[in-house]
């Protein structure tokens, strides 16, 4: 029976899946692993640290270690869209690469300016962006458990930034049709679709710069939450 693994960057948000799974903790090439079951189910929890890199190396290690079935990487983001609240969960149903951007030297000043410049970049001048996997992303709609939930299904934006810049965040939203912001979707999901595992990203809100809600940890409860509440329903038809 492949093992279902969820990820997180910070203690915050993976403690309250820890109590819940009472797992067996595990180090694994510097990355730290929890090994347990939820509903007689095997759930690994992961906890990637944060920025794009190592939740890269967190999720190849994973995939290398338990082959698993598929991966949700979940945790809080900031919103990029006035009519997000905190609290707001956003699944992701594609997934924007944010750290391709070409920086142009600003004359004025003489300094490099991120966003003002000639678009985002990238490899063979093709943006970087997956789309989530549709089985994956069709079963999770179909569940009774995310009724509970104000979800918003969109695209992801992720790269290692943290904008607290109204005119950035617009801009995410304005012309890549970015909902919110999250360090860590872009290693899991560049990685991911490399070694051909399913994986789909589930964020809370926790923070919009827009309207003035500022960051608040605690809400990662919420996301880790819903995680286990689909894990158990989608397992159900699972042997």
């Amino acid at each position: 029976m492949k093992s279902i693994i969820i990820q997180g960057a910070l203690d915050s948000e993976i403690n309250y899946l820890i109590d819940a799974i009472k797992p067996k903790k595990v180090e694994y090439n510097n990355f730290i692993f929890y090994e347990g079951s939820y509903n007689n189910y095997p759930v690994i929890i992961s906890k990637t640290k944060t920025g794009e890199i190592t939740s890269s190396i967190a999720t190849v290690l994973s995939i290398i270690k338990y082959d698993p079935l598929f991966i949700i990487n979940q945790g809080t983001a900031g919103a990029c869209n006035k009519k997000i609240n905190k609290e707001d969960i956003v699944i992701a149903d594609s997934f924007y690469y944010l750290s391709q951007f070409s920086m142009e030297k600003d004359k004025e000043t003489n300094s490099i300016n991120p966003w003002k410049n000639d678009g985002y970049l990238s490899i063979d001048n093709e943006y970087i962006s997956y789309k989530t996997n549709e089985d994956l992303l069709n079963k999770i709609k179909k569940l009774n458990s995310i009724k509970n939930y104000n979800i918003i299904y969109g695209k992801i934006g992720s790269g290692d930034i943290w904008s607290k810049n109204n005119k950035d965040i617009l801009l995410h939203n304005k012309n890549y049709d970015v909902l919110c912001e999250s360090m860590e979707v872009a290693g899991s999901y560049l990685a991911s679709n490399s070694l051909n595992t399913p994986v789909i990203a589930i964020r809370v809100i926790a923070n919009n710069e827009l309207l003035n809600q500022e960051y608040d940890a605690t809400i990662s409860i919420k996301s880790q939450k819903l995680c286990l509440e689909i894990i158990d329903e989608i397992t159900k038809n699972i042997n």
